[in-house]
């Protein structure tokens, strides 16, 4: 009985010993969160059809990010992975030629009534040449989710914001969406998703 006892009342330490670690590593993370349309962010989706290029933007990303302090102050060193969730509306994506039908054509094709947003969570981030990252994450449209590796970079904007660029070239079929045809004009099954996020350092609760 005492050998039990010793080793639940060891159990409970190296448990409660976790949890206190998981809310100092928390309380020592920096985060940021979306800002509203008209700060810098920018999603752009690029294709191509039968008759010409097409593209469609959006200026409001909302979302999280979470970083350690060593990396808030220097956008370079890395101690920890980056928690990151990305959200972007689709039904604020615009045709940027303004084609009569065009962003009907395209919500539709992207479910966006079942799939209101595109997510993006960081699974992991490496550094590379240059003072850019490799990072690797999930991406999800019209409810598939894909992993991908794209390259990206941060931005001090000022004290409080933050700009994460990347690219990524995908193809809508992998993502179980029908390239769209407006008018008889055929898609194109490839597009590049680009995106400038501008995030701002939340205050700290009082």
């Amino acid at each position: 009985m005492k050998i039990e006892s010793r080793i639940w009342k060891l159990n409970l330490v190296v448990t409660v010993a976790g949890f206190l670690l998981a809310a100092q590593l928390h309380a020592q993370t920096v985060r940021y969160t979306g800002t509203p349309p008209g700060n810098g962010s920018l999603v752009k989706i690029d294709g191509t059809s039968s008759i010409h290029d097409w593209t469609v933007e959006g200026k409001m990303i909302g979302g999280s990010m979470e970083i350690d302090p060593g990396f808030d102050a220097d956008l370079k060193t890395l101690k920890s992975i980056p928690k990151v969730l990305v959200k972007i509306p689709v039904t604020q994506l615009h045709d940027t030629a303004k084609q009569k039908g065009m962003d009907e054509v395209l919500y539709q094709a992207m479910k966006a009534t079942d799939y209101s947003n595109i997510e993006y969570r960081l699974i992991e981030l490496k550094p590379k040449d240059g003072g850019k990252f490799e990072a690797t994450g999930a991406l999800t449209v019209a409810g598939v989710t894909k992993t991908n590796t794209m390259s990206v970079t941060f931005e001090r904007v000022d004290s409080s914001k933050i700009k994460v660029s990347g690219s990524i070239p995908m193809k809508m079929s992998d993502f179980n969406i029908k390239p769209p045809v407006l008018l008889g004009i055929k898609t194109g099954d490839e597009v590049k998703l680009s995106l400038d996020w501008v995030v701002k350092k939340a205050e700290a609760p009082k």
